[in-house]
């Protein structure tokens, strides 16, 4: 008897702990499996406009579904689906900071369950990318549109001065390699033209000091 007690509270023990698995808050957990896939489908991009020397990013997310809404940890300004156009919705003006959107169900019993977090993040501006010292050098890493320049104008000023005499150096030792190339391949081009003529030359040489020496051994003889 009382192990059948004992099987039956056991049993009812397990019940209530798959009871409590099924659910969340009173919100099925299949239902928020289901809301969290949706804002895996969420997707976010961005674009930008220059106003002066300062770059403004506008975020488009798409795919917001009538099931959630969002808040921007940034402003926490609160979106849902009525802020889209068929579930597109563009949040403008920016300026160059990093943040995240936290999204929350609209769902009956799930309402305000978390169900996911997306991220968004801007690149840094280069105030010096219109400066005058980088208009013929956009490829140094210094003067790139979209890099963070840690440095006052004296500092980066210096900078471009070294990069410059260090490109000047680098000329002029590619002035000296293609002179010695194009020597080299003077040469080259003249041997290949008279090698002929020149070993004919060659070996009268050698001839003329052979019968020389020949004519000493015998003298000396």
């Amino acid at each position: 008897m009382k192990r059948k007690i004992i099987f039956l509270l056991v049993l009812m023990f397990i019940m209530k702990l798959n009871a409590s698995a099924l659910t969340y808050g009173g919100c099925e957990y299949s239902t928020i499996s289901r809301l969290k896939s949706l804002v895996t489908n969420v997707n976010i991009s961005y674009s930008y406009h220059m106003e002066g020397n300062e770059p403004y990013f506008d975020v488009t997310l798409t795919n917001i579904t009538p099931d959630m809404y969002f808040k921007d940890t940034l402003t926490n300004t609160i979106y849902n689906y009525d802020n889209t156009n068929n579930g597109e919705i563009t949040i403008t003006n920016y300026k160059g900071y990093s943040g995240s959107y936290k999204f929350y169900s609209t769902n009956g019993a799930c309402y305000g369950i978390s169900l996911g977090t997306k991220y968004y993040k801007f690149p840094s501006y280069n105030n010096y990318y219109t400066d005058e010292q980088c208009a013929d050098i956009k490829n140094y890493s210094l003067c790139q549109k979209w890099v963070n320049v840690n440095y006052n104008y004296d500092e980066f000023s210096k900078l471009i001065a070294e990069y410059k005499e260090s490109l000047n150096a680098k000329d002029d030792d590619e002035l000296d390699v293609e002179y010695n190339n194009g020597l080299l391949n003077t040469i080259i081009s003249f041997y290949t033209k008279y090698y002929y003529l020149i070993l004919i030359g060659i070996i009268l040489i050698c001839s003329v000091i052979i019968f020389i020496n020949r004519r000493r051994n015998k003298f000396d003889l």
